[in-house]
């Protein structure tokens, strides 16, 4: 349980900022349409990569349970966050081109180089951000106008969520 608790604690505290700050911040009407950073993602891609998938796909549905019950999400939150965690060991293979068979993955994230931990959280949360979006309007009338929230949302998103990244690996790997 001890190897654990750094995670445990990563989680609280990606779901108080979330809930607590960034989903609270009124950031004016004309900004707050185009950007709403979601940095709670970054709980299940930095679970332990040696974990077997239906762990992480457990992990992966209580956290969007207990975001959709805060939130009030009407299981959007559960909806999106699934695929994040089915396609989180795609996403590492695809970054680091290495397979996630090997029992020696338990430091992977801390032993990445820089740039490609920043583009497996930078995917990662852009795949995210558009399924979010895209299951919130559930239209592509305002393609422009949705593709730029995306963007814009993933972006800040990323802003806040590198150095909680860059500390976890840092500190816990």
């Amino acid at each position: 349980m001890y190897k654990y608790t750094p995670h445990i604690w990563l989680c609280l505290v990606v779901m108080f900022v979330q809930i607590f700050l960034l989903d609270n911040i009124d950031l004016g009407a004309s900004i707050s349409i185009w950007v709403r950073p979601m940095i709670f993602p970054l709980i299940v891609l930095l679970l332990p990569v040696e974990w077997r998938s239906i762990w992480v796909l457990l992990v992966t549905y209580v956290v969007a349970l207990l975001m959709d019950l805060l939130l009030g999400g009407s299981g959007i939150y559960v909806i999106t966050l699934l695929p994040i965690a089915l396609f989180r060991s795609a996403l590492l293979f695809l970054t680091t081109r290495r397979s996630m068979d090997s029992t020696d993955q338990s430091q992977l994230l801390a032993r990445m180089p820089l740039g490609q931990l920043m583009v497996y959280v930078a995917t990662s949360l852009l795949l995210y951000h558009t399924l979010f979006f895209v299951m919130e309007t559930l239209s592509l009338a305002n393609f422009f106008s949705l593709l730029m929230t995306i963007i814009l949302s993933t972006l800040c998103s990323l802003l806040i969520s590198w150095p909680i990244v860059r500390l976890f690996t840092s500190k816990v790997y």
